[in-house]
């Protein structure tokens, strides 16, 4: 070991004797001018918010990557640090020497030893190779991975080291290499969208198969192709999740919530800080809080170019860099879990809430929605579970007539298994707001449907269905759609499943993976999701959906698979209309 380093760790070994275990994250910055060393020290995720204030006020964060990068992750801002730490692996002038010690035992005998990384700062030493660097990131990965403790955010760092990492060994072409730091990383966080992104590019690389421009930035360099797109959910969206969290987009595409419905006032819900960087996200091109892999606006390439905006709202935002946006114009309703079903691809158990939450929350509509009635435009109820099995949902449906609210359309989602003549007559007020009921479904069969949406009765199913037929035939629904998550226990029936809907008047056909919304187990999941390419099934997935019959514009799929036929852009913006 050099003279300096070994120093280095003598005061480092010292300093940790001195507090008498090693810190979540300790920093040395070495201030030549006045040569002193400022200690900056995190005993554990507890004190991170004190923590990341102190680093926030010191003048090295702003010449600073690597410190800039800890203080992202420590604000749990993955997307930032990871692109933090590959411009500073980037970098060979100018930021100072800057490194992490790993190990540091040097026969010091206090206790526990926990053994987290240490970050040390010379602001005006030499600075690192880049392959020096990536050994020192790779070296606090695995710190954090041998330690234990401090879980949420350690697991932050780990994310935010192995994505960062990911860029860096794929901008060199080490994929194999690369595939193996976000495998360890994805143990810790196994549903990071950037983490699974980088996955599926990397293992496209490693096959040798083209990887989607929108995925190019997670294993190397940002090349910028998202800049030309300019999504407009964020602006005029505001989904209520279950536990009352907000969301501006589709969760599986944008989990990160901006508010709390409950909890919160709406209109500080709406122009939160979260909710302006998400929006200041899409017009920069970073995209930096979206799902890139299972987008499906980002797959059929459906986003709106800059010079198709015609929002004056989302132009204004862009001109002015201000992000705040003025009232609720679209709700998305998905308050309530309760279900009269437990369909496997989204629960292990039927969901029914306990009387007096769901009372609580049918007080909350009464009080914070029913205000912005008059304002809605779009109103879509209830994805999260079924709308006449929900007395938050059907409170609402109780409120809206045309006094009320007279520009409001309403899309429904519906398991359509209560979605009875008996139970439309109760609502009379939406009679004529209808804009779209979709019904999902999961099977054309009726083993499959009884299989899949556990508790179901087919028939009674059927009877509805040819009710709904019915009011689309009549025109009182002015657009009926049918959705099917694939799986193993239903891929072969796709084809039949279109078949199945249009005979009952359907305008649109819905194909969507399966996701593991925590319903299954690791293995469950992978034993069912054919669309991975490793699972054994998977071939014979691909022949399926190369069938000419998935690309009419009446059927809406999320395929982004090597010999699936894709869609051009305009068919793609084509198919879209169809779900306006």
């Amino acid at each position: 070991m050099p003279p300096k380093a070994r120093m280095l760790d003598e005061v480092v070994i010292s300093q940790i004797g001195a507090i008498g275990f090693q810190p979540f994250v300790l920093i040395r910055i070495h201030r030549t001018q006045s040569a002193e060393s400022l200690w900056v020290v995190c005993q554990t995720q507890n004190e991170a918010g004190a923590f990341v204030a102190e680093l926030a006020s010191l003048p090295e964060l702003g010449s600073s990557k690597l410190l800039r990068a800890i203080e992202r992750a420590l604000r749990t801002e993955v997307y930032e640090s990871a692109d933090l730490l590959f411009a500073w692996s980037r970098d060979s002038d100018g930021a100072g020497g800057e490194s992490v010690l790993v190990g540091l035992r040097g026969g010091v005998s206090f206790s526990p030893y926990v053994g987290y990384p240490v970050f040390a700062v010379e602001p005006a030493g030499a600075p690192a190779s880049q392959e020096e660097k990536v050994r020192m990131l790779i070296d606090a990965l695995e710190a954090y991975h041998n330690t234990s403790g401090n879980d949420t955010l350690r697991f932050y760092l780990i994310e935010s080291l192995a994505f960062g990492l990911s860029r860096i060994l794929g901008q060199q072409g080490r994929y194999d290499v690369a595939a193996t730091v976000v495998d360890r990383a994805l143990q810790y966080r196994p549903y990071s969208i950037y983490l699974k992104a980088a996955k599926h590019a990397l293992a496209l690389k490693l096959e040798g198969k083209a990887v989607p421009q929108r995925l190019e930035k997670f294993i190397g360099e940002d090349t910028g192709y998202l800049r030309q797109f300019v999504c407009p959910e964020p602006f005029k969206r505001f989904d209520i999740g279950p536990s009352g969290d907000v969301l501006v987009c589709c969760g599986h595409w944008l989990p990160t919530s901006i508010g709390n419905f409950q909890r919160d006032p709406i209109e500080g819900v709406l122009n939160s800080d979260m909710a302006q960087k998400i929006r200041r996200s899409m017009t920069d091109g970073s995209y930096q809080y979206c799902n890139h892999l299972e987008c499906g606006a980002m797959i059929q390439q459906t986003i709106p170019t800059r010079d198709e905006l015609q929002d004056p709202g989302i132009l204004r935002a862009i001109s002015e860099d201000q992000f705040k946006v003025e009232g609720v114009e679209q709700v998305l309703f998905a308050f309530d879990q309760t279900c009269n079903l437990s369909c496997p691809s989204c629960r292990r158990e039927r969901i029914i809430e306990k009387a007096s939450v769901s009372e609580e929350k049918a007080q909350s509509v009464e009080q914070k929605l029913l205000p912005l009635l008059p304002r809605l435009r779009v109103l879509n109820i209830n994805p999260a579970g079924e709308l006449f099995a929900s007395k938050p949902s059907r409170k609402i449906l109780e409120l809206i007539n045309d006094e009320r609210c007279p520009d409001l359309v309403l899309d429904i989602i519906s398991n359509g298994t209560l979605f009875s003549e008996e139970e439309w007559n109760k609502f009379p007020g939406i009679h004529n707001k209808i804009r779209s009921i979709r019904i999902s479904v999961d099977g054309a069969r009726k083993e499959t449907f009884e299989k899949l949406r556990r508790l179901a009765k087919h028939d009674e199913f059927l009877k509805n269905m040819q009710f709904l037929a019915g009011l689309r035939a009549q025109k009182v629904i002015p657009q009926l759609k049918f959705s099917f998550t694939y799986q193993l226990d239903n891929f072969r029936e796709m084809a039949e499943f279109v078949r199945f809907a249009i005979s009952l008047n359907c305008d649109f056909v819905i194909f969507e993976r399966l996701q593991n919304l925590g319903a299954f187990t690791d293995a469950e999941f992978r034993e069912r999701a054919v669309h991975r390419p490793e699972h054994p099934r998977h071939r014979e997935f691909l022949e399926i959906v190369r069938d000419p019959l998935f690309r009419q514009n009446s059927v809406w799929h999320d395929f982004d698979y090597e010999g699936v036929e894709t869609l051009s852009r305009e068919e793609a913006r084509q198919r879209a209309k169809c779900d306006a």
